[in-house]
C-alpha cells in the first residue's frame, strides 16, 4: 500500500512540476510575443545581408506565414530562454533520488548541456549562416532573381539549430558513458574512424544538400568527439 502511495505521490510531484515547466513556457513566450517581429528580424538578418547583394527578397507563398513564422521563431527563443527554471522545476523532481556525487554530476551535466548548446547556436548564426548564405549567393547565376520563402528558410535555420545543438553535445555524452563505466574509453578511441564517417552523414542529413554545409558541420563534430575522448581521460584519472 505505501508503495502504491509513494509512487502515485512521485506522479503528482511530476504532474506538478510538468506543469510549472509549461507555464513557465507561456509566461515566456507571452512576455516575448511583442518582439516576434525584432527576433525575425534578427534571424532573417544574415540572409537579408547577402540577398541585398543581388537585391534579392524574402517572400511569403502562404497568407499564414507572415503572422506564424514570427510566432514560431518566438516560441523557439522562448524555450531556451525558459530552459534554465524549466530544468529547476525538473530537478526538484529528480534531487531527493540522487546521492550526492550524482547530484553534482548530473547538475554539471545540465549546466554545460545549456551553455554548450547556446555556444552552439552563436556558432551557427556568426558562422555558419554568413558562410552558407554567401555560397549559395555567390552561385546563383546572373539571369536568376534569387526569392526565398520565408517558410523554407526557417525549416532550415531550425534544423541546423538542432543539428549543431546536438552535435555540440557529444563531449557531454562521451563524458557520461564513461563516468558511468557503460562504455569503455578504449572503444571511443578504437572508432575514431566510423565515427568521422557517421559525421558526414550526420552533416548530410541535418544540413542543406551541398557539400561546405556538410563539412561544416562534419569537422566539428569530429573534432568535438576528440573533445570528449580527451576530457573523458582527464575525468578518470581523477
Amino acid at each position: 500500500m505505501n508503495i502504491k502511495k509513494n509512487f502515485f505521490e512521485q506522479l503528482l510531484e511530476l504532474r506538478s512540476s510538468l506543469i510549472k515547466a509549461l507555464l513557465i513556457f507561456v509566461v515566456t513566450f507571452a512576455a516575448l510575443t511583442p518582439f516576434a517581429n525584432d527576433m525575425y528580424h534578427f534571424f532573417a538578418l544574415p540572409l537579408l545581408e547577402e540577398l541585398a547583394v543581388l537585391n534579392g527578397s524574402m517572400i511569403s507563398t502562404k497568407l499564414s506565414a507572415t503572422f506564424l513564422i514570427p510566432l514560431k521563431i518566438t516560441a523557439l527563443v522562448a524555450f531556451i530562454a525558459s530552459y534554465p527554471i524549466t530544468f529547476y522545476q525538473l530537478w526538484k523532481f529528480i534531487s531527493p533520488g540522487l546521492y550526492k556525487n550524482e547530484k553534482v554530476f548530473t547538475s554539471f551535466i545540465f549546466f554545460f548541456s545549456f551553455l554548450l548548446f547556446m555556444l552552439a547556436a552563436g556558432f551557427v548564426y556568426f558562422i555558419v549562416f554568413p558562410v552558407i548564405f554567401h555560397f549559395f549567393v555567390l552561385m546563383t547565376p546572373d539571369d536568376v532573381d534569387l526569392m526565398i520563402d520565408i517558410s523554407s528558410y526557417l525549416d532550415m535555420i531550425i534544423a541546423l539549430f538542432i543539428a549543431f545543438g546536438l552535435a555540440f553535445q557529444i563531449p557531454l555524452l562521451i563524458i557520461s558513458l564513461v563516468k558511468f563505466g557503460w562504455v569503455e574509453i578504449t572503444v571511443f578511441q578504437k572508432s575514431r574512424s566510423y565515427f568521422l564517417a557517421f559525421s558526414f552523414v550526420f552533416g548530410a542529413i541535418f544540413t542543406p544538400p551541398d557539400i561546405l554545409s556538410q563539412v561544416l558541420l562534419a569537422l566539428p563534430v569530429y573534432f568535438l568527439y576528440e573533445i570528449g575522448i580527451f576530457l573523458s581521460k582527464k575525468i578518470k584519472l581523477r
